[in-house]
């Protein structure tokens, strides 16, 4: 369980370090996000492109919780028989 923290915690550091990396030296910044409070998404973006940014983070978070219900539902359907 420590491994995985850890790794999770090794992917935010590189994302982040390429978010910065990439911005460098750049004139325009566009930033987007979303916010999963419960079942409601609180999208967010600002820059040229960051509409589209919040748009793709609410598909890709959706797609996770999505994916996340579907193998939820799978263990219990495997503990049940």
């Amino acid at each position: 369980m420590r491994r995985l923290l850890a790794v999770g915690l090794l992917v935010i550091i590189a994302g982040f370090a390429l978010v910065v990396a990439g911005s460098a030296g750049h004139g325009s910044l566009s930033a987007g996000g979303v916010v999963f409070i419960g079942p409601f998404p609180i999208a967010f973006g600002s820059g040229p492109g960051g509409a589209t940014l919040a748009l793709v983070s609410v598909v890709i978070g959706g797609v996770m919780m999505a994916l996340l219900l579907l193998w939820g539902w799978r263990l219990l359907r495997i503990r049940e028989g």
